[in-house]
């Protein structure tokens, strides 16, 4: 009969929850903190069998039952004790041949005392930031309070080389345990030297999902080239399997409609300072897939928001196409997108807690991201792109391991490219019929429409507004939307984003979403005041707000003269250029210019 370190045992309980394991065989209601059901142990109308994730146990009032995950299959299902370690580790995707112990003689260990050790290096480094102004004047910088501090308990490791081994040999502490835990290093030089590996940082206790500290993080605080340094793997962690902060995100509740994941430890505390406390961050890696699977434990599709730098995305792309390779039903991620160069802590610091909530309410779905993140990669204009294209998201299927969610993927990811095509050949039938349209007398209503191109401002604050206010243009004019001439700088930079909206949702109910809000969230609140002035919300509101019909007329309308207006002021400027200049560029151009005029019309 195979034996099993404690280690692996405990291991498979921090990835399974109770309820996860008697949910399979016992129907189970939530209420509160616990969940009920009826005794699988004794026939009965009245539920009375309990189960308590928090503490670990399930609880059987009519029957005296109690237990772990382990002792329930024992006595529901009649296992052996190696047998329900085995079933429960394949649950937990663990392989049980890896927690058998081969050696005869092996001793188990006892990790009490490396934990009682954590512990007082713990108090130490929060000791030592007591009563150092330098720290607690960085952290003032921060905008970290002290209640946020005690909570966090931070700490500072002192800049002096050996102060935690002296301080270690005093309290009579075995230092090869020390060393065990990654808190000391020896000397290359001199073996019978040591050293302390965090040297003047700020320090963060890391904790598991019950607050045992763990390990510890320490952030620079001078000019070292790293920034950021963790403890290495030890007995009692693993850092490929921890989030930073867990314990402290679920302490309320441990099932969480949200839980936002992070890239940094300091973004984790800005962030729960302001009102998010079900914050974590990985522990100085790329998530693995077993963190993953710990933050499904708790939230059915967490959030990632890492920073809004090209490094930062393209560390979210790869959370994602992780995600598609684990994904299960009912489990998944969203995608938080900041703005570019932006963390977490430089967004919530500049714009604010509700601002940024509006950003988490429009995270795309992790189908979304994945559409959008490909769609984006290259100009899919001309046919060979676009077969490129469709290659490419095809491809991405075979990445789904779980049959039932590939099908749901394929289907959503064939309904938007036959979605795309629709949409290429209706601009092609819109943009034929366009050229009979006449423009009406509302758009021709003001001297200034028919100015020259630095007048054209108007015009244009009218199609984008015509377009924030009534999203179904959106799916019709993507096109000509993405060609159209834009000389106001503001208004450019809102059709670049408002383009990236339609991108990430496609034809997905856009009359629900509030594109003005959403655009305000995007830090183009002054964009959008520029454009909403109420008179000249009064004299087009007309072709702003009526039936669809007619938005829709008089949005051709002010395309059409748009674009004509703007041809005519680029020939006119060419026809001044040949004059002044007389040379074979100048006429190139003109003729060029002329060409693309009569082509048009």
């Amino acid at each position: 009969m195979p034996r099993y370190s404690k280690e692996f045992i405990s291991e498979i309980k921090s990835r399974l929850s109770v309820s996860e394991v008697v949910g399979k065989f016992v129907k189970l209601t939530q209420r509160g903190n616990e969940y009920v059901g009826l005794s699988p142990f004794k026939n009965e109308k009245t539920p009375s069998f309990t189960v308590n994730d928090e503490k670990e146990f399930y609880h059987c009032f009519s029957s005296a039952e109690h237990g772990d995950i382990f002792s329930f299959l024992m006595k529901h299902k009649n296992m052996s004790y190696p047998d329900s370690i085995e079933y429960l580790a394949k649950q937990a995707g663990m392989d049980p041949q890896k927690g058998v112990i081969q050696n005869p003689n092996y001793v188990e260990k006892d990790f009490s005392s490396l934990r009682k050790i954590m512990i007082e290096v713990n108090n130490y480094y929060k000791s030592h930031l007591k009563n150092n102004m330098h720290v607690k004047k960085y952290l003032d910088g921060r905008n970290i309070t002290n209640k946020t501090i005690e909570k966090f308990e931070l700490g500072y490791s002192s800049n002096l080389g050996n102060d935690l081994f002296n301080f270690l040999k005093s309290k009579d502490i075995k230092i090869d345990d020390a060393v065990s835990l990654g808190l000391i290093k020896k000397s290359n030089r001199n073996e019978q030297n040591y050293y302390d590996f965090f040297r003047n940082r700020l320090m963060f206790p890391i904790k598991d999902y019950k607050s045992n500290i763990i390990a510890f993080g320490g952030r620079t605080l001078d000019n070292s080239i790293i920034k950021y340094i963790n403890s290495s793997d030890s007995p009692i962690f693993k850092k490929s399997y921890h989030l930073f902060n867990l314990d402290i995100a679920i302490e309320n509740n441990r099932k969480l409609k949200d839980l936002i994941i992070v890239e940094g430890y300091m973004d984790v505390i800005s962030l729960y300072q302001n009102g998010f406390t079900s914050t974590v961050a990985p522990l100085g890696t790329a998530v693995t897939s077993y963190q993953l699977n710990r933050a499904w434990k708790v939230c059915e599709s967490p959030i990632i928001m890492f920073d809004g730098d090209e490094a930062g995305q393209k560390a979210a792309q790869r959370v994602a196409k992780l995600a598609l390779s684990n994904i299960m039903p009912d489990l998944s991620v969203r995608i938080c997108i900041l703005p570019k160069d932006y963390d977490p802590d430089d967004f919530i610091t500049n714009y604010g807690s509700p601002a940024l909530q509006k950003l988490l309410d429009n995270s795309l779905s992790l189908s979304e991201f994945i559409w959008k993140i490909e769609l984006e990669k290259e100009d899919i204009s001309i046919p060979e792109k676009k077969a490129g294209f469709e290659q490419r998201i095809k491809s991405i299927l075979r990445n789904i391991n779980n049959q039932i969610v590939k099908e749901y993927y394929q289907n959503y990811f064939l309904d938007k490219l036959g979605q795309l095509k629709s949409n290429i050949n209706r601009q092609n039938f819109i943009y034929k019929k366009r050229s009979v349209n006449k423009v009406s007398k509302e758009v021709i209503a003001s001297e200034r429409a028919s100015k020259g191109v630095h007048e054209s401002s108007v015009r244009e604050k009218i199609i984008i507004i015509c377009l924030i206010q009534n999203p179904f243009l959106l799916s019709r004019y993507t096109e000509d939307l993405g060609k159209i001439k834009i000389n106001d700088h503001k208004l450019s930079v809102l059709v670049s984003e408002i383009l990236e909206f339609y991108s990430s949702k496609g034809h997905k109910d856009l009359e629900k979403y509030n594109l003005k809000s959403y655009l305000v969230s995007r830090g183009l609140e002054q964009e959008i005041n520029y454009i909403y002035q109420p008179r000249l919300l009064e004299t087009y509101n007309s072709i702003i707000n009526n039936n669809e019909e007619a938005v829709e007329k008089g949005f051709v309308s002010l395309l059409d003269l748009h674009n004509n207006l703007l041809d005519e002021n680029d020939l006119n400027f060419a026809l001044n250029q040949l004059e002044e200049n007389m040379d074979e560029k100048s006429f190139e151009n003109f003729m060029k210019i002329k060409k693309e005029s009569l082509n048009k019309s």
